[in-house]
C-alpha cells in the first residue's frame, strides 16, 4: 500500500531525509526547492529538461508536490520556499557547506605536490555529486587543456612576478593554480594570507590580501590569454583578436584606449600591458573574433 501510496503521490515527502539522503534523486529535489528560497519565476524551458532528467519525476509534477506540501508558495517575485520548507533547505546548505569544505583542503594538498590530474579529479568527483553536475560557486566544466592551464601557473616564470620573493611568488602561484582549477575567484579573509606575503604586497590604497587576490587574478589570466592567443595563431577560423576586459574606475587610460579594439592575431598587443597603470593590475583578455562563412 505504501508503494502505492508513493507511486500516485499519496504518500508526504520528509524533507529534513531528503535533504540528507545519499540518493541523488532524494536530495536534488531539496536542491530543486532551495533555488525557490529567493522568489523567482519556474525556470526555464531547458533548465526543467535538466531538472527532470535527475528528479524522480518531471519538473511540473515536481513543483506541484511541492507547493502541495506546502512547501512552496506564490509571490510578487515568482514561487518562494515557506517556513515549512526553510529548515530542509538550511540542512541541505549546511550539507553542501560541509562537502566544500572537504573537497578544496584535497585540491591544494593535491597541488602542493605538483600532482595536477588528481586535484582535477577531486574537482570533477566533487562536481558530479551535484545534482545538474555543477556546483553554484565553481566555473564552467573543465576542458581538456585545464589540468595543463593549471600546471602551467605552477611553474610559472614572468615578469608580473619579478621583485617578488621567491615565498611569496610561490605561495601566489599555488593561490592563483587552486583558483584556476575551481574556475572561480575568491578573495582570501586576511588570516589565511601569510603575514610576509602580506606585508611584501600592501600598498598605501590596498591591503596586503586584496594586493594578492589581484595579483593571482593576472597569473590565471595571463596563462589563459596565452592558450587564447596560441589556439588563435595556430588555427585557420580566426584572423583577428578583440581587446576586451572590464572597463570601471580601476582601468587606467592605457587599457581604457585598447578595449573593444580588434587587431590581426599576428599583431596584437602583448597582455598584460607593461603599461598598465590599475591599481589592480591589467585585466584585458583576448577575444576571438569569429570569421563569418560566405552563405
Amino acid at each position: 500500500m505504501s508503494l502505492l501510496k508513493k507511486l500516485f503521490g499519496g504518500a508526504k515527502l520528509d524533507g529534513a531525509a531528503l535533504a540528507r539522503s545519499a540518493n541523488k534523486q532524494e536530495y536534488a529535489q531539496i536542491e530543486l526547492l532551495a533555488t525557490f528560497a529567493q522568489p523567482r519565476p519556474p525556470h526555464d524551458a531547458i533548465e526543467q529538461q535538466r531538472w527532470s532528467r535527475v528528479l524522480p519525476r518531471p519538473y511540473p509534477e515536481t513543483i506541484a508536490l511541492f507547493q502541495k506540501e506546502g512547501w512552496l508558495i506564490g509571490s510578487a517575485g515568482g514561487l518562494q520556499t515557506t517556513a515549512t520548507a526553510n529548515p530542509f533547505v538550511g540542512i541541505y546548505q549546511e550539507r553542501l557547506a560541509a562537502e566544500k569544505a572537504e573537497a578544496m583542503p584535497k585540491v591544494r594538498q593535491a597541488l602542493v605536490a605538483r600532482d595536477i590530474s588528481e586535484a582535477l579529479a577531486i574537482r570533477r568527483a566533487y562536481e558530479a555529486r551535484q545534482p545538474l553536475g555543477t556546483a553554484s560557486w565553481t566555473g564552467e566544466d573543465p576542458q581538456l587543456s585545464h589540468s595543463a592551464l593549471t600546471r602551467r601557473i605552477l611553474f610559472l616564470n614572468h615578469w608580473l612576478l619579478a621583485g617578488i620573493s621567491t615565498q611569496t611568488s610561490d605561495w601566489l602561484k599555488l593561490y592563483a593554480a587552486e583558483q584556476h582549477l575551481w574556475g572561480a575567484f575568491w578573495q582570501l579573509p586576511a588570516d589565511e594570507v601569510p603575514a610576509a606575503v602580506q606585508g611584501e604586497l600592501a600598498r598605501p590604497e590596498m591591503s596586503g590580501a586584496e594586493a594578492a587576490y589581484w595579483k593571482a587574478y593576472q597569473l590565471v589570466l595571463f596563462v589563459e590569454n596565452q592558450e587564447t592567443w596560441q589556439r588563435c595563431k595556430g588555427g585557420d577560423h580566426v584572423r583577428r583578436i578583440e581587446i576586451a576586459g572590464a572597463a570601471d574606475d580601476f582601468t587606467c587610460d592605457h587599457c581604457q584606449a585598447v578595449l573593444g579594439k580588434q587587431y590581426l592575431v599576428a599583431r596584437v598587443p602583448e597582455l598584460p600591458h607593461r603599461e598598465c597603470t590599475s591599481p589592480r593590475g591589467c585585466r584585458c583578455r583576448y577575444e576571438p573574433v569569429l570569421e563569418s562563412l560566405p552563405d
